[in-house]
Order: C-alpha cells, then structure tokens, then sequence
C-alpha cells in the first residue's frame, strides 16, 4: 500500500454526494429579486435548491491511426472536440420560481414572440459597435457553472467547472391526474470548456 493513504479502502464517492452552483449571467442578474414575484423578474437563488442529477462529460483527445507495414499506429491528435451537452434533473418548487429563471435565460437567447436577442432591452447595447458581434455580448448570457464532488461528511473535494455556460433547453413538464408526485423538469445547457481542481 502507498504511503499517504489516510482513508479507509472502503471510502468511495457517492453519486448523490455533490453540489451544484449555478452563476447566473449578466443579463440575468439584472432582474433579480430577492421577493418580489414578477413577470419582468427572477429569483436567482431558487435554482439552487432544487437540483438532484448532473452528468459530468466525457473527456476525449482524440488518436490519430498512422498504417504502418500492415498494422496501425496510433498517436495523439492534441485535438479536444467540443463537448456534449449535459442535462441537469431539478424538481419544480410549487411557485416555479425556479423554472422561471431558466425560461428567462432562454427567453433572452430568443425572445418567445419577438423572435430576437433580448427583446426586453434588459442590457441596453448603446456602447456596442453595429452589427453586434456574440464576442461583445457573450458575457451578458453565458456563465460558469461549477459541481463539487463532495465527500462523506459533505466536505468539497474537486471542483469542476463548465465554462461558458448557456441554456439550449428547458424540458416538458409531465402533468397527470394519476401521478401525485412531484413535478420535475430537465435544462440543457451547452459549454465551451471543461475544467476540473483538486480542494483540499
């Protein structure tokens, strides 16, 4: 046995030992509240009580085959496709605050009747050169979003972060007159870059 083990062989991670943190973006930001209850308005802090399933991605670079005297050799592209997208599983709360902030993000990407970027004019564009780029505008919708892997006592031990972050989807919600549980719903979200840390 390696010195500096200091745990037990029986002590793994758990599936459900983890934590989600979501920033909401610029745009987002500027309509929070922290009571009021508005069409024009979110509260951030209802998204994160609700979360209890996250993917973390696959990590791939890719080989490149090189056919050598009847065989295949294989190195290494330094290549890093882009990532998959990663649905999280949340349960409604009985005021759909929470699934109000994710039906604003996404209403800001593409607003529901207007059909353009923030049609609410939430984050003026008066400093921005014409045409709009998305560089000059990434910020306003686009996040970090962070997951701790936690241990048996709940204590954060890695760290891994979504760069870029932003929704691509809200999922249905399943009514029926037969199933008295709880409402749940699934987001979408894609992401730039991937990257994970050690905590102590």
């Amino acid at each position: 046995m390696a010195d500096g083990i200091k745990q037990s062989l029986l002590n793994k991670a758990r599936k459900d030992k983890f934590l989600m943190v979501i920033t909401p973006p610029e745009s987002i930001r500027e309509i929070n509240t922290k009571s009021e209850r508005d069409n024009k308005k979110v509260i951030n802090d209802s998204i994160q009580y609700s979360i209890y399933g996250a993917l973390i991605p696959k990590i791939t670079v890719a080989e490149v085959g090189t056919q050598y005297s009847g065989q295949t050799f294989k190195f290494t592209s330094h290549h890093r496709p882009s990532y998959e997208n990663i649905f999280v599983n949340f349960t409604i709360d009985n005021r759909f605050n929470n699934y109000w902030v994710l039906f604003k993000w996404i209403n800001i990407l593409n607003n529901n009747r207007e059909a353009i970027y923030d049609a609410e004019n939430i984050k003026p564009q008066k400093n921005f050169s014409l045409p709009i780029t998305q560089p000059e505008i990434f910020e306003e919708y686009a996040t970090t979003i962070t997951i701790y892997g936690l241990d048996e006592y709940d204590n954060r031990k890695i760290q891994f972060d979504f760069l870029g972050a932003l929704p691509v989807s809200l999922g249905q919600i399943s009514y029926n007159y037969r199933d008295p549980m709880e409402a749940e719903c699934t987001f979408e979200f894609a992401f730039s870059q991937f990257a994970a840390k050690l905590l102590s």
